[in-house]
């Protein structure tokens, strides 16, 4: 987390993006094919009736469900069968929090190409 103020120190608040933030450029920047689109799915009402907490409200919802119910037929004792289920439960998770610190990084760095195009601009305008 400290590494986050040195970097907005070090490079501006104009370039390092709010981590709740919208991106500001466009999805589609830099892939000439397009992107494969992220999509839930479960739907809000088997989250409501496997009674999900709103951490589990995410993409890997589906994976929250079989760990749940998997641990629901096991009982307390026999919890070790379901260690399957947990473990694709935490590549999930760790795999959507790749994904989504790799879209931070990816506008970071736009908004410094977007800061020198900017500056090179204004220079050619000087001269």
């Amino acid at each position: 987390m400290g590494n986050l103020w040195v970097r907005e120190f070090h490079d501006g608040p104009d370039v390092t993006p709010k981590q709740d933030s919208k991106p500001t450029f466009d999805p589609l920047l830099g892939f000439p094919n397009g992107r494969k689109p992220r999509v839930m799915t479960v739907s809000a009402e088997e989250m409501d009736a496997v009674q999900l907490q709103p951490g589990e409200r995410n993409y890997c919802a589906e994976y929250h469900i079989a760990a749940k119910a998997c641990l629901w037929k096991n009982p307390w004792i026999l919890n070790y069968r379901c260690h399957h289920e947990k473990h694709a439960v935490d590549h999930c998770l760790r795999e959507d929090y790749k994904l989504r610190m790799m879209e931070w990084e990816r506008e970071r760095r736009l908004r410094i190409r977007q800061k020198k195009i900017d500056a090179a601009n204004a220079a050619e305008e000087v001269d």
